[in-house]
């Protein structure tokens, strides 16, 4: 018989200090402090059926000086397809998302799974083709018995550089959480795809661990998150189509939580027309041609480029005063704050050479695309 948890998991404060080992404290607190957030997506379905949402990491971002500008391209894709499980492992529904497409520019997507009368408390997302980059997801229970959000893309980037191959490929966005326990910041966005252009290829997480509306558990910690794959995993292999749960009761203190593996029944299978060869382009040269630009103090272009995880357009942090080329991952200052070697021009978008720096060492630059984010 498989038991639920004796205990849920809640908010951590920000000024929740958390050291260990390589961790980073600010990467940390972008992850954990937004377990429990207000999100205007949690409104109660009526009638038996569950409903996600999909908060879209970079889309949202538009030129200010033009109107018509439909948002940064390439982040928006495929809403991935969704298997549910309730809490004692019966396979609930699988819904296919191959032509529902979270549009470029949009903002935040829906997908709905009707005739659902008990708590889908396992979810496994599985990447479609078209890549899209998700800030965070959340989920509505059958009539608003209860409804859960978390941060994906947190949770990519503080696993995935903390723990070799926990996490996932992520990038910045320009999407603002605001959590529980007061002020807000910008979190990031989790890449997912199925056709080889990124690593990830799925997200699965078990919903309950995210409630924050309860007391803090004793010793709950980022790795608790990041080394159980019954709470949270980021699949690899092509079309994932199974989860890790939680096989019976744990002990609260306990370093080595039992777990097991549950896959979707045959008949519920979907064939896939996938290739199981991945592609040779990264996400990164999708956008090559595009350039994000920042003022946020929550945005470092050098953060980003010494994440070996991290992909997406090349990036300035006004912040920073640097600039980072995605392509190369190498970080340029601005040509004002130096007097010698490769430097970025702010105005020109270009790749310049002060003093006795080689020119034709210097990457050739071409954006046709540029975003400001504030």
């Amino acid at each position: 018989m498989f038991l639920k948890p004796s205990y849920i998991i809640a908010p951590f404060l920000f000024s929740f200090s958390y050291n260990h080992g390589c961790h980073s404290s600010r990467v940390v607190r972008a992850a954990v402090g937004v377990l429990s957030f207000a999100s205007p997506l949690l409104d109660k379905p009526d009638g038996p059926k569950v409903e996600f949402n999909f908060y879209i990491g970079s889309d949202g971002a538009r030129n200010p000086d033009d109107p018509n500008d439909p948002g940064l391209s390439n982040a928006g894709g495929n809403i991935p397809d969704i298997r549910i499980w309730e809490e004692n492992l019966n396979f609930i529904k699988i819904q296919t998302n191959d032509d529902n497409k979270c549009e470029d520019g949009s903002v935040a997507c829906q997908a709905t799974i009707e005739d659902v009368e008990v708590q889908p408390t396992y979810t496994l997302f599985s990447a479609n083709d078209d890549a899209m980059c998700i800030a965070y997801a959340t989920v509505n229970f059958p009539g608003g018995t209860a409804n859960y959000a978390t941060t994906l893309g947190g949770w990519a980037r503080t696993c995935s550089e903390n723990y070799a191959g926990r996490g996932g490929s992520w990038y910045l966005s320009d999407i603002y959480i605001q959590p529980q326990s007061g002020g807000s910041f910008k979190t990031e966005c989790a890449w997912i795809d199925g056709n080889g252009d990124n690593p990830t290829t799925g997200i699965s997480l078990h919903w309950p661990e995210f409630d924050g509306s309860r007391g803090i558990r004793n010793g709950s910690s980022v790795d608790y998150f990041c080394k159980n794959d019954a709470v949270l995993q980021f699949h690899t292999k092509p079309d994932p189509r199974g989860i890790t749960f939680w096989a019976h009761k744990r002990d609260i203190f306990s370093r080595d939580p039992s777990a097991g593996y549950a896959t979707t029944p045959v008949d519920a299978m979907v064939k896939r027309q996938k290739s199981n060869e991945a592609k040779a382009k990264r996400t990164t040269l999708k956008h090559a041609t595009s350039l994000v630009k920042s003022t946020s103090d929550d945005h470092s272009a050098k953060e980003l480029c010494d994440a070996k995880t991290s992909a997406g357009p090349s990036f300035v942090s006004f912040k920073d005063r640097q600039f980072c080329h995605m392509e190369a991952k190498t970080l340029y200052p601005f040509c004002e704050d130096v007097k010698t070697g490769a430097c970025f021009d702010n105005e020109t978008n270009k790749i310049k050479a002060l003093g006795n720096a080689r020119r034709e060492d210097l990457p050739k630059l071409k954006f046709t695309k540029v975003m400001n984010w504030n």
